[in-house]
């Protein structure tokens, strides 16, 4: 019964995730774009948020690296120790979300709010023929972001408001960038948080779901 009651809250995260994208492709998210694209732009703070963001490419690079050395430590016979669980988990979901993320932009085929909207005013999605400027969705810094701290809200409770926190700033920043439009952002959001989840449901013992 209980996964019964999980399998139905999956279900209605799934369908008002759905709700809010639709409603922001149709009415929100070339406003938002327009608006920030005028006023945001130029500004000294768009420069920073923008060399804020350009780090977090790091984090898929230390998780791959991470899972290759624990990998190698015990195919040469070592036992990984108890402290490794928590960022296995991490780097799991974190490269996890970031195969989904691939797939999926070249899926939906979306065109990206800057360049191909705000310079060409081509908005819209391509199915099955992303490439490039049309690779907008999901947001991949969404997914990743709330694919770790998805994980670390169930293994981890005490980081449960750091990575809250830190998933919604990254989020905000990539659509105050126009890096994403804003239903990117809650599709990401809603598959990392998904992909997490189901990391640690994986990674668990049968019968310890």
């Amino acid at each position: 019964m209980k996964d019964n009651g999980a399998f139905g809250n999956l279900l209605f995260a799934f369908a008002a995730t759905a709700i809010a994208v639709l409603e922001c492709v149709e009415y929100v998210d070339r406003p938002v774009a327009e608006f920030l694209e005028g006023h945001f732009r130029h500004t000294t703070a768009w420069v920073w948020l923008e060399r804020a963001l350009a780090p977090l490419d790091l984090i898929v690079l230390l998780a791959l690296l991470f899972l290759f050395g624990c990998g190698t430590w015990v195919v040469f016979g070592r036992v990984l120790g108890s402290w490794t669980r928590t960022p296995l988990l991490c780097s799991w979901a974190a490269m996890w979300a970031t195969a989904a993320d691939v797939i999926f932009k070249r899926i939906f085929g979306r065109a990206w709010p800057d360049p191909t909207y705000i310079q060409n005013r081509l908005y819209g999605f391509r199915l099955l023929h992303g490439g490039p400027h049309w690779e907008s969705f999901p947001s991949g810094t969404a997914a990743i972001s709330a694919a770790i701290a998805s994980v670390l809200w169930i293994v981890a409770p005490r980081w449960r408001a750091v990575g809250a926190l830190i998933v919604f700033l990254v989020c905000v920043a990539v659509v105050v960038t126009n890096g994403h439009w804003v239903a990117d952002v809650i599709a990401g959001a809603f598959l990392g948080a998904s992909i997490g989840w189901m990391t640690v449901r994986l990674a668990a013992p049968a019968g310890h779901h």
